[in-house]
């Protein structure tokens, strides 16, 4: 594999592990959550949180990877809210 190609593919690796460690916050923002949510409903986005976590090693092979994992992490915070919490700074997204 020419040099180039295993660079591109060690970037993809970074940041789709990047974006998995940023999806993972959100499950645990989630799981703080949970009280506030009917059981059917936090279980529906605990499986799309899982499934996004579990697939993102795919999703980074989609050519615009970065644009679909950013718009899937905003629809994700826009359950969560965790870019916004004022809770833990740890938990926040950069």
């Amino acid at each position: 594999m020419p040099a180039i190609m295993e660079v591109q593919e060690q970037k993809k690796r970074h940041i789709a592990e990047f974006y998995k460690e940023e999806f993972l916050r959100h499950k645990c923002r989630l799981e703080l959550q949970r009280p506030f949510f009917v059981e059917k409903t936090y279980e529906e986005i605990e499986g799309v949180l899982n499934r996004i976590i579990e697939e993102m090693e795919r999703i980074c092979e989609v050519d615009n990877f970065e644009q679909v994992a950013s718009h899937l992490l905003h629809r994700i915070d826009v359950v969560t809210n965790l870019s916004l919490s004022k809770v833990n700074p740890i938990y926040r997204i950069h």
